[in-house]
């Protein structure tokens, strides 16, 4: 016990219970440990026991008052004078550690930190801190050892029962197998609800989710304290009200979950979570619902949860029999439910009853919320390991809720241990990919993997090369073999983790796996129909413009012909054989012009019956003339009968690039204006623009609405 009483105190301020076990798992073999969670916990504490703490180990991030503001309020109360601070932060930017040592902190260390370089760093602060001290002040701790060692006493009292404070559905079997009876509860009713009444249109799909969903009905009690969760007695009228809390503090907490891609089996978690405690006459909380306003799954738990809660053994009171249950429930003693809810209870009530008094073991199932291990399991792990019971159940609990989120995410998560070069990936990896969810030698796997498209592998691993401390995150779009669906696109998010204490090194890696196929599948169609022209899939006005203005950018020097093409007498085909049969002919007119000239042309509709082509390279005035005779002899062969009936042909107006305009908007109009000059002839021919056309009055209508667009610009 004296050993105990010894040993210097080492205060830990952290929001992450987790983080504070890790610190006090490091150092409670030397030193005696107390804890805060705030920053205003934190100056409580000290204004306290301010000799006894001999290192203040403090976070930056925190609810009520962060690290910072900590810092400021002991430099203005003068206790950054009588303790030493060490900041222990992820937060390694140039600027957070200026401004904590100007806020006058004795060492600030990085996470991931290396434990012995940690241990060494504050037991020198110490030290050097302690020989800092005045002889007066070493000699007043001696004069009040007496007096403080009660007061100490009474902190390790209030430190061992803060340590047994625990996360309610993970505390013990008991709240384990009250989830699995929930679920079993649940299931059954839902069945009997969708054979009795079919108009709630619950599915053997919705029940198998619903079901999975009830886990989460008490998930907010993990934000209730201890003390009222487990008291045995009736709660008082105030401790109620912050138990009744739990409803919207689990809806709290199921809002932080980001991106999820099962939104139907979140809003049953959602809403069963917030109304499994409503009543169907209104008299239930958080929100007083009343009736069908409550959602039918939602009924279904709450009476799964009052069935399980009278017949199982509470703190508060010994199990019920199912026939007092039963009674309690239908007399409303427990609130008043759904008619057509008890009376599927009633037709249920046998098979509850049996499952009952077998004590029938609800089996887990691939979406069970907890994992339980056999406590000689536990036991093992724990002397193995050497950690506490606290810091394993906290490990155990960081890990159970990190499996919760990543499957209500829906995408797959994954880590890599550059040390042990092993690569892990959640559950949903194997679901998709059909393949083991833990990788050995990961390097020379992913540099062989048949997974990742070829195209695609070495940026990626280039990408991961490129992170630093500074920019440690990075975002990538990759393919990957899906079996049986072939190379699918996926986003991977990936973080590294560094290790800043010594020599900087990459210790890991973090992220996640997010299907984006379809998304991208959809932007790659819509990007598709905006650049084409959706009856004659050739290129539209606005892409036409985009690839021409491109092209002359970048090939200034290249020689080209413009052809404005335009269908004679169109109009007559309108009005006498009908529009279908006119979109017919300039789908015809399309596909013979883009057979006419070479792929590394480009063709387009403008609008209506006048379509645009470039000719590439084409320097030759004899070579371009002879492209243009083919294009007014469309109709020579096909359709022959509409010459001869509406007089149907083609005419082309051309300009040369770069003789006749270096932009899209000169080789438009001079090409316009060429046209005009061959309809003008007699149509059915061509015409090269020069400049006595220039003068001419007349625009066709896509002139003028280009003219119109110069304007705008």
């Amino acid at each position: 016990m004296n050993v105990l009483m010894d040993k210097q105190t080492i205060l830990i301020v952290d929001d992450v219970e987790l983080n504070r076990a890790i610190l006090a798992e490091l150092f409670s073999d030397i030193y005696h440990i107390l804890e805060a969670e705030n920053g205003r916990e934190a100056l409580d504490i000290l204004e306290k026991d301010i000799d006894q703490v001999v290192m203040v180990l403090l976070d930056i991030v925190m609810p009520v008052m962060d690290g910072f503001e900590v810092l400021q309020e002991m430099t203005d109360r003068k206790l950054i004078e009588q303790v030493p601070v060490i900041l222990i932060t992820s937060e390694n930017s140039d600027r957070a550690a200026l401004q904590g040592y100007q806020l006058g902190v004795s060492d600030i260390i990085n996470k991931p930190f290396n434990p012995e370089v940690v241990k060494r760093r504050v037991a020198n602060v110490i030290e050097l801190f302690m020989h800092k001290s005045n002889l007066e002040k070493l000699v007043g701790k001696q004069i009040e050892t007496l007096e403080k060692q009660a007061n100490k006493l009474n902190q390790v009292n209030n430190f061992l029962i803060e340590t047994l404070s625990t996360a309610v559905e993970f505390r013990n079997c008991e709240s384990g197998q009250h989830i699995k009876r929930i679920r079993h509860t649940t299931q059954i009713l839902l069945e009997a609800m969708s054979k009795e009444y079919p108009e709630y249109a619950l599915s053997p799909y919705h029940i198998e989710k619903i079901s999975s969903a009830s886990a989460m009905h008490d998930i907010g009690k993990i934000a209730i304290p201890d003390y009222i969760l487990n008291k045995p007695g009736k709660l008082t009228s105030e401790e109620f009200e912050i138990m009744k809390a739990h409803c919207i503090r689990g809806c709290e907490f199921l809002q932080s979950i980001h991106y999820a891609q099962d939104e139907e089996y979140f809003r049953f978690c959602y809403e069963i979570c917030r109304h499994h405690h409503e009543r169907w006459d209104g008299n239930g909380y958080p929100d007083r619902l009343k009736g069908d306003n409550i959602p039918i799954w939602a009924q279904v738990v709450s009476l799964a949860d009052v069935y399980d809660a009278l017949t199982s053994k509470r703190v508060y009171k010994n199990a019920y029999s199912h026939e007092k249950a039963v009674k309690m429930i239908l007399g409303g003693e427990c609130g008043v439910f759904n008619p057509k809810l008890l009376k599927v209870f009633i037709k249920v009530a046998p098979v509850l009853e049996r499952d009952l008094a077998s004590n029938e073991e609800i089996a887990d199932t691939e979406f069970s919320v907890c994992s339980f291990v056999p406590a000689q399991e536990v036991q093992a792990k724990q002397e193995e390991s050497g950690l506490s019971s606290r810091t394993l159940r906290l490990l155990e609990l960081e890990r159970e809720k990190y499996r919760i989120l990543s499957e209500l995410s829906g995408d797959i998560v994954f880590n890599y241990d550059t040390k042990s070069d092993v690569l892990e990936f959640s559950e949903k990896y194997y679901d998709l990919f059909h393949r083991d969810i833990r990788i050995p030698d990961a390097r020379d796997t992913i540099e062989r993997s048949e997974v990742i498209h070829p195209d695609d592998r070495s940026l990626f691993l280039k990408r991961l090369t490129e992170l630093t401390p500074k920019f440690p995150s990075c975002r990538i779009e990759l393919r990957m073999m899906v079996p049986d669906q072939g190379f699918q696109w996926f986003e991977v998010s990936v973080n590294a983790l560094w290790n800043t204490e010594t020599n900087v090194e990459c210790v890991g890696y973090l992220g996640k796996l997010v299907n984006i196929h379809e998304r991208k599948t959809e932007a790659n169609l819509l990007r598709k129909q905006a650049n084409m022209d959706s009856l004659t899939e050739l290129d539209n006005r606005k892409r036409i413009r985009e690839r021409l203005i491109s092209l002359f950018e970048e090939n200034k020097k290249e020689e080209g012909a413009f052809f404005f093409i335009d269908i004679d007498n169109f109009k007559a085909i309108n009005d006498n054989l009908g529009h279908m049969f006119g979109d017919e002919i300039l789908r015809y007119i399309a596909s013979e012009i883009k057979r006419k000239v070479r792929s590394t042309d480009i063709v387009g509709r403008i609008g209506g019956d006048e379509f645009v082509a470039f000719l590439r390279n084409s320097s030759s005035e004899k070579a371009v003339a002879e492209k243009a005779r083919d294009i007014c002899d469309l109709f020579r062969n096909t359709y022959k009968e509409l010459i001869d009936k509406y007089n149907v042909s083609c005419s082309v107006g051309i300009s040369l690039f770069p003789r006749d305009g270096e932009t899209y908007e000169e080789l438009f109009h001079n090409a316009d204006r060429a046209l005009y000059y061959a309809k003008e002839r007699g149509k059915n021919g061509y015409a090269f623009y020069n400049e006595t056309m220039g003068n001419s009055d007349f625009k066709t209508v896509l002139t003028n609405v280009v003219d119109s667009y110069q304007l705008v610009k």
